[in-house]
């Protein structure tokens, strides 16, 4: 006796459909914000400043925004007139002389956060519709006016409460006062680095507001496009679930997806366990959870990109004080002697003997055969008219979806991976010296390459599927499988009402 298959919910008015796009777009952020406040925990960043003050900049990171730091009031009135107060306190007494100031900019994007921000808002945004009728295209529309809408109000609150005053690290400071102007300084009077690392101890920090809120929709935009695109086992209405280019693309779409979150996802447990290791004694192993649950993607991408011949550079460089004379001079003599820049090209760093890009070209083509198998699989059968009616096969459409798919990213992933930091010292509108820590990915052929591996490697992998497929099928019975009821006996399975989501 077979049970009826359940009955899908109705669809739901405007109003829920908006809230529950609203919720989608909060809990993502709340997940976000837990992340952060957990990676930052664990790296110590409260003897900086505040957790509480620095979660919200990770969050704006997260979805675009950037940095921006510059010496704090109370920096520059430090010691009463001594070098944070005057520069030329030395010579002029007093508090007067030359205030020295100091500038940054941080534009770096944490892509766990960003992650977890995106798998939340799509499970929360698209798993309701899944045991719902067929809704109508402007329940759609308010489900996605409810999630940008809520975006454009917490976004702007995130970003302003994204600002406050941090103090710098004692080995930050320590740099500056033996960097590129202490040797200038020290004319004046100034006791070397001393009095200078004293007097820009403290920093305030901001957010641009704007771009992140920009930044932002833009982020919540495109995950909704992309879901519609790519969600599986879902039901959307008519005319995006039959819609041309859904049923072209889901397959591959939803392919690539999944294994970035599976990639993602494995840099996550790592940073668990390594958060589990810390119990045990090992104090490197809260550092490298914490950057993982920050950076860990950004390792990923920097890894396959390298494997498509994305130039990966990695480097650190003291900066020159500006013009030449008396402070340049000395500037200059000090900052040769304090040490040199360093770079390294991560594409060409050696790990058992191997280069870096050769172990992700095979990790990569790896992946993509994968991708091509499991395309094929969810890719639907052609009628023979459809395949009379083709320009290329079946094999060949996949792999050249695929392949835009990959070339496509490998312009995006260098883009959202790479990141720079840069701290700077000024004097009378003239930089006297800082630093500056960047990584940088030259895309180069990338795309080019990544189209042509993707291809090759994804037709191999629908070929595999295809063999296999037809191997299940001519396979004889089993014995022991004689008894069993014809096909058309047995009891039907439920399927949603939307059979090609």
């Amino acid at each position: 006796m077979s049970s009826a298959p359940p009955c899908p919910r109705p669809p739901g008015s405007p109003w829920r459909h908006a809230l529950e796009g609203a919720l989608s777009v909060a809990t993502a952020v709340l997940a976000m914000t837990a992340a952060a406040s957990a990676a930052l925990t664990v790296l110590g960043a409260g003897v900086i400043a505040p957790v509480s003050r620095l979660v919200p900049m990770m969050v704006s990171m997260a979805v675009g925004g950037g940095v921006t730091v510059e010496s704090a009031p109370a920096a520059e009135s430090t010691d009463g007139g001594g070098l944070g107060g005057g520069l030329l306190g030395g010579l002029g007494g007093g508090g007067g002389g030359l205030s020295l100031g100091l500038t940054g900019e941080a534009a770096v994007t944490p892509l766990m956060l960003t992650f977890l921000g995106t798998a939340v808002l799509a499970i929360g945004f698209f798993r309701p519709l899944r045991r719902r009728q067929r809704p109508t295209p402007a329940l759609l529309w308010a489900r996605c006016g409810g999630a940008l809408v809520t975006s454009a109000v917490v976004l702007p609150i995130l970003a302003g409460m994204a600002q406050g005053t941090a103090r710098l690290p004692e080995s930050v400071t320590e740099r500056f006062g033996k960097g590129a102007s202490s040797g200038a300084f020290s004319r004046f009077g100034g006791g070397g680095g001393g009095g200078l690392t004293k007097g820009l101890s403290s920093v305030m920090y901001e957010t641009d507001t704007a771009a992140t809120v920009f930044l932002g929709l833009m982020w919540v935009g495109a995950v909704l496009a992309l879901g519609c695109l790519a969600a599986r086992r879902t039901t959307l209405p008519r005319p995006v679930a039959l819609s041309r280019l859904r049923l072209k693309w889901n397959a591959v779409t939803s392919t690539l997806t999944g294994i970035g979150a599976v990639l993602c996802c494995s840099t996550l447990v790592v940073a668990l366990l390594a958060a589990a290791a810390d119990l045990t004694g090992r104090g490197q192993a809260a550092k490298a959870a914490g950057l993982l649950l920050l950076l860990g993607p950004n390792l990923i991408a920097v890894l396959l990109t390298a494997g498509l011949g994305t130039s990966w550079q990695a480097g650190m460089e003291r900066l020159q004080p500006e013009g030449g004379g008396m402070l340049g001079g000395a500037g200059a003599a000090q900052g040769d002697a304090a040490g040199k820049d360093k770079s390294i090209d991560l594409g060409g760093w050696s790990g058992a003997g191997v280069p870096l890009w050769l172990i992700a070209m095979v990790f990569m083509l790896l992946l993509l055969v994968i991708a091509g198998y499991l395309a094929s699989a969810r890719t639907p059968a052609r009628t023979p008219r459809e395949d009379s009616e083709a320009l290329l096969d079946r094999h060949a459409e996949i792999a050249l979806r695929t392949g835009i798919a990959v070339g496509v990213s490998a312009l995006l992933l260098p883009l959202l991976a790479q990141g720079s930091v840069r701290i700077g010292i000024s004097l009378m509108g003239n930089e006297m010296g800082g630093m500056t820590a960047e990584l940088d990915g030259g895309m180069g052929l990338s795309a080019l390459t990544g189209f042509v591996l993707a291809a090759l490697a994804s037709y191999a992998g629908s070929r595999l599927h295809s063999r296999r497929a037809r191997r299940s099928d001519i396979a004889p019975q089993r014995p022991g499988n004689t008894n069993r009821r014809p096909a058309a006996t047995r009891p039907a399975t439920w399927v949603p009402s939307d059979t090609v989501s």
